[in-house]
């Protein structure tokens, strides 16, 4: 019977230099060549997925956008929710009146938008991800059809006033922060968990027999959801208590050691 192990890329997937080590990538072949199936889960457009888990395979299911989009092995849509246009606009103007150095972005469908005058924060983003933001202006956010999810890059202190202005003003939306300087903004509903539950429905697979490794509070809903959880050695103690099962960091092939106990 086929099992499903899902992965976070950022701090999880790939070390501090951005690559999958030679160990964990010949982990998760064999577990592919076995007939299992690796299905990539992060806050990352679909193309930025790619950066990372293409190190691994040509293809693969991916749940990407914190699960707001949810793609087959073909690419094909299997969940999409995304919030309006106006929203996201309304979220990048409030970040800009606050001026308060931190900067924007807006995915939508396989586009990643920022603002004009592109801040350091983003361009250090595109270094990571092997990907280009394309500059616009809000009001060119705001013909947008639908909007996967909005990110808010900036120091530690004000992303968290951020989080405590925009939780009461915009209940339908779920704001969680994948690191100490990104918050992520989706609509209510949407969740890493989520996606892991429609990605073990469509493979036909028991959530016992899923597999799950994140570092962060965004891959909290997947690890509650998946038989067999593991949080890297690099994730937040607190969350180390929670979630009970703890291998290796990202740097020292936790994924590889896990997996190897399978």
């Amino acid at each position: 019977m086929a099992k499903l192990i899902f992965s976070d890329i950022d701090g999880t997937l790939i070390n501090t230099d951005l690559k999958v080590t030679p160990k964990t990538r010949d982990a998760i072949r064999r577990q592919i060549i076995k007939g299992n199936v690796f299905v990539p889960v992060s806050a990352r457009m679909p193309k930025a997925i790619m950066t990372a888990a293409g190190q691994i395979t040509n293809g693969c299911p991916m749940i990407a956008y914190n699960g707001a989009l949810v793609l087959d092995e073909m690419g094909k849509p299997l969940n999409s929710q995304f919030m309006t246009a106006k929203t996201a606009a309304e979220i990048c103007q409030y970040a800009e009146d606050k001026n308060s150095g931190s900067a924007w972005n807006v995915y939508s469908g396989y586009n990643w938008y920022c603002s004009k005058n592109k801040s350091s924060l983003v361009e250090d983003e595109e270094k990571i991800v092997a990907v280009k933001a394309i500059p616009v202006s809000i009001d060119q956010i705001k013909k947008l059809k639908g909007v996967h999810k909005v990110l808010l890059m900036g120091k530690p202190k004000v992303l968290d006033q951020m989080k405590a202005d925009l939780t009461p003003k915009y209940p339908n939306l779920y704001l969680v922060k994948s690191a100490p300087h990104l918050l992520e903004i989706m609509v209510q509903g949407v969740s890493k968990g989520k996606g892991v539950e429609t990605l073990a429905k469509e493979f036909n697979v028991k959530l016992q027999d899923c597999w799950g490794f994140g570092d962060n509070y965004n891959d909290e809903a997947m690890l509650d959801v998946v038989g067999h959880p593991a949080l890297m050695g690099n994730a937040p103690e607190d969350l180390k208590k929670k979630i009970g099962t703890v291998t290796a960091d990202n740097n020292h092939d936790g994924i590889a050691d896990a997996l190897e106990k399978m």
